[in-house]
């Protein structure tokens, strides 16, 4: 038969099935060959699908926090240690071998969301990041499905905000499965809390807070709220 738009006639063409079928089905099936249209068709189709594979993925980090950078961090002899570990961390990372991470401990407004978000920014265009802020992740977790196979499998995954989240053993279970899920795929993750790393074990448990302490660079930020200077007081 030939195809009406084009005009190519479609010889019948045998085709073997690409795997073993129960025998009513036979070996294969008569087909119709492909005409030109249907060529064309088809090459439209995977020249869009490279161009979908080929898109630059979404910034991992939400809209007020893609500014936070290494150059916009306000370096001060408080922080200079913490700031200094942390550019390292962003230079050594493709060596990273063992899924080693960092904690960035210290009180409200002190900058730790600021740094983690800093590393981010400087390797999300080269490697899979990811980010969580842990209460709105564990919210969403009971409410809807979320895709923990990318929480688990990012070259580097960050958990802001992890202690805050409501405790039960619901909420130390989810966070259980994605941290020994890093660890032992050797994922590289970032911590922030407001906690102190001594009062972890009480805030998040002891499995939980051992797996934490146990695999990261636990970092002090001292100094002032940021967010209350930045409104005066």
């Amino acid at each position: 038969m030939r195809c009406p738009q084009c005009g190519t006639l479609r010889q019948r063409v045998y085709r073997l099935h690409p795997f073993p079928l129960p025998e009513p089905y036979g070996r294969g099936q008569w087909l119709l060959a492909d005409c030109r249209c249907i060529k064309e068709e088809r090459s439209r189709q995977r020249r869009t699908w490279r161009e979908l594979v080929d898109v630059k993925p979404a910034d991992p980090l939400p809209p007020a926090l893609r500014s936070h950078t290494f150059a916009n961090f306000k370096v001060a002899s408080y922080n200079q240690e913490p700031f200094k570990i942390c550019t390292a961390y962003v230079e050594k990372f493709a060596q990273l071998t063992n899924g080693q991470g960092l904690l960035l401990t210290g009180k409200s407004g002190t900058g730790k969301t600021h740094l983690a978000c800093a590393i981010a920014n400087a390797l999300k265009d080269r490697w899979w990041v990811q980010f969580a802020h842990v209460p709105t992740l564990l919210e969403r977790m009971r409410t809807t499905s979320v895709d923990l196979e990318s929480l688990i499998n990012a070259q580097l995954l960050i958990l802001d905000d992890i202690g805050s989240e409501r405790e039960s053993p619901w909420t130390t279970e989810r966070l259980l499965i994605i941290v020994e899920g890093r660890l032992v795929n050797c994922r590289p993750t970032i911590y922030t809390t407001n906690y102190e790393v001594e009062d972890l074990d009480k805030r998040l448990g002891m499995r939980l807070a051992s797996r934490i302490l146990g695999h990261n660079v636990a970092l002090v930020l001292h100094g002032p709220d940021y967010r209350l200077q930045r409104y005066g007081y």
